[in-house]
């Protein structure tokens, strides 16, 4: 297994009736090119004379998208959490309308937030199967976690690395994401269920404040050094928060 968000240049968005145009450079001759929306993996290309497109339809503006590039023979395997899980550092955590047993294998929900101050959640953040498995429980193992297992739980949501994916020994009605690291401010969100005809439940969500550290400084580098007055000029990118 290898991957890389490296490599991938010359990123374009462009909108058309109905969803989106992705184009981007890749640099890797060896690899292919995975497209993620709102944390789903949605397509690969190889690319033609380092060129990839992707033509996502239904897909807004503010939509998450990101790319990532792959060995060869590796483009339906999902890296998402592995590649981008770690820049993800605030929970917005809520509670489902009913237990989770009566959602089908079919339904989905998806979570939006908005910029800080904005008074609507319009970004979509991620999206996933209440299943993800395509079954109501998954059994022990790796898939444990897939969906309710086979109690009423007030309040449980489970536990482990791997229960972002599910829900682990109950039937529960909490469900949990952690979003990319934010600056200090109030967000709004808001998440929903989608049927596999497309219906949309009424929203739920509301407002959630973050008042946390500054993001440090990055990319200390040594720009000279003068051997003569023994003076080391160092440079880096300030705190975006400072």
């Amino acid at each position: 297994m290898a991957f890389t968000t490296s490599g991938i240049t010359d990123i374009r968005v462009s909108e058309y009736d109905g969803g989106l145009f992705v184009r981007a450079r890749n640099t890797h001759p060896d690899k292919v090119v995975q497209c993620y929306l709102a944390g789903e993996l949605v397509d690969y290309q190889h690319a033609v004379e380092e060129a990839v497109e992707f033509r996502l339809a239904g897909v807004g503006a503010t939509d998450g998208i990101r790319l990532l590039a792959v060995d060869e023979g590796e483009g339906g395997t999902d890296y998402f959490q592995e590649a981008f899980g770690h820049t993800y550092g605030n929970r917005i955590r809520l509670r489902t309308p009913q237990k989770i047993v009566p959602y089908l294998p079919t339904d989905k929900w998806k979570l939006y937030r908005g910029d800080a101050g904005q008074a609507s959640a319009d970004i979509r953040i991620w999206e996933q199967d209440f299943y993800p498995g395509g079954r109501r429980c998954g059994g022990f193992g790796f898939h444990f976690g897939h969906g309710g297992f086979g109690w009423d739980g007030y309040d449980g949501k489970g536990f482990g690395y791997n229960f972002g994916y599910g829900e682990f020994g109950f039937d529960c009605e909490m469900l949990e994401w952690v979003t990319e690291t934010l600056p200090p401010g109030t967000y709004p969100y808001k998440a929903m269920v989608v049927d596999a005809a497309g219906n949309e439940s009424a929203a739920a969500g509301g407002a959630i404040e973050l008042d946390t550290y500054a993001r440090p400084a990055l990319g200390l580098t040594i720009q000279s050094y003068n051997p003569a007055t023994d003076a080391l000029q160092m440079s880096f990118t300030a705190s975006e928060d400072l």
